[in-house]
């Protein structure tokens, strides 16, 4: 012992070493006893409620004089007089399950949650989304008759299940009835405690994971109504972009086809995470039917079958309204690359004009400065001949005129090619 305490001292344990090894255990199935009624509520409180959701249930345990829950808590059970409280804490929504153990008379006359008063329910955070009453049949009850479940689920159309190898069976309707809640009514054949609680816990958590995936159908339609109208604004703008024949036009569509991608981008964000949780809610509703393990029972129709029937359609259409989405940004992104890829050619194209412009200009420059050089050789050399000439009729008597003449003649050759030389000389150390 003292060697197994020295190695826990000796190895450095991961700071969420604690928190993952007792994550499998953190849910544990409830513990029932047949016959039982009871009643369990989801409301959805949204992913920053989980504190107003646990200050509510402290209050209702003190009410009760019962222990409330510890901070941080995900699940929590209480007695509150004739009841048992089951809370449970879920990453946006919360579950309350009311449990009253013992003989009733009528299956949902006297639902377990009248017992917890109306003042109570009344605050309860969040929304409702689901509600049902469940009731366990002792082992020696008889097995309902036709006429006596229809008269339990108010003439709703029956729908029915039982354990493979077991004479457990099941019936509900999946509908709301006149008080707003759902019914099942289980049949139990011998389970012991634990296993009735996981039977019961895995009926109401299809139930509630049904619900909150079909959340995702009503994102679906609203967003289908906006795609259509965003898909068709896209189409609008790229046929657009074969009319445009000017850079106004084409930055105006880039302006408008940037505006479309900022409306695109926040209608995808608004139903990433409520399509993201129909895809697990969905495989939550799959995984607990495939635990249930039911299969028919009598005429009726099976709740999976039924499921596969009504649920699979919704959940194909949230996957194709998400796909669509998907599809839409990557058209936004294709039509956005092809209209910056005209742009850019147009751009292009007028850099290129704009060089032939400058080429032009440089060619002209070049002849206007060739033209001015040849003027400038000339009036230097205009004026040094005429400096020359002043200089030659200073000793003109002593040369005489026909000599002065001749020089100042031979002295216009030799003055234009020494200027030019020069000139010439200069342009070249410039240019280097």
């Amino acid at each position: 012992m003292d060697d197994q305490r020295s190695v826990e001292r000796v190895l450095r344990s991961h700071p969420d070493r604690a928190a993952v090894a007792a994550e499998i255990h953190t849910r544990p199935p409830p513990e029932l006893g047949a016959p039982v009624s009871l009643s369990h509520l989801t409301l959805v409180s949204g992913r920053e409620g989980a504190a107003a959701d646990r200050e509510f249930l402290t209050e209702l345990c003190r009410s009760y004089s019962a222990l409330p829950p510890d901070a941080g808590a995900t699940l929590h059970s209480a007695t509150l007089g004739q009841l048992e409280l089951r809370w449970e804490r879920h990453t946006e929504f919360s579950t309350y399950m009311f449990v009253r153990e013992g003989a009733f008379g009528e299956p949902f006359a006297e639902p377990a949650v009248t017992h917890i008063g109306p003042r109570w329910l009344e605050r309860l955070p969040g929304e409702l989304i689901a509600a049902n009453h469940l009731v366990v049949l002792p082992d020696d009850a008889p097995k309902p008759e036709r006429e006596q479940l229809s008269r339990w689920f108010e003439g709703h159309h029956l729908l029915s299940g039982r354990v493979q190898g077991e004479d457990v069976q099941l019936w509900t309707s999946l509908r709301l009835h006149a008080d707003g809640f759902g019914r099942f009514v289980v049949k139990n054949a011998g389970y012991d405690r634990l296993r009735l609680g996981r039977l019961v816990q895995r009926v109401l958590e299809l139930d509630t994971y049904r619900l909150m995936a079909l959340l995702g159908l009503t994102q679906a339609r609203r967003s289908g109504e906006a795609l259509a109208e965003m898909e068709q604004r896209l189409l609008q703008l790229t046929v657009g972009m074969t009319d445009a024949d000017d850079a106004q036009s084409e930055r105006q569509l880039l302006d408008e086809l940037s505006d479309l991608a900022a409306e695109h981008a926040r209608a995808s964000a608004d139903g990433a995470f409520r399509f993201s949780a129909t895809r697990a809610y969905a495989e939550l509703v799959h995984e607990r039917l495939a635990r249930l393990r039911l299969e028919r029972n009598d005429d009726m129709e099976i709740v999976s079958s039924f499921l596969a029937r009504r649920f699979e359609p919704a959940m194909r259409t949230c996957r194709a309204v998400e796909g669509r989405m998907e599809g839409l940004g990557a058209r936004l992104a294709r039509a956005a690359d092809l209209l910056r890829t005209r742009v850019d050619l147009a751009l292009q194209e007028q850099n290129q004009a704009l060089l032939v412009s400058m080429d032009r200009r440089a060619k002209l420059q070049l002849r206007l400065q060739q033209t001015v050089e040849g003027l400038s050789v000339a009036a230097v050399s205009y004026y040094i001949v005429g400096l020359w000439s002043y200089l030659l009729e200073l000793i003109a008597p002593a040369l005489g005129p026909q000599a002065v003449g001749f020089a100042t003649g031979l002295a216009v050759p030799v003055v234009v090619g020494g200027v030019w030389t020069g000139v010439r000389r200069l342009r070249a150390r410039i240019g280097h």
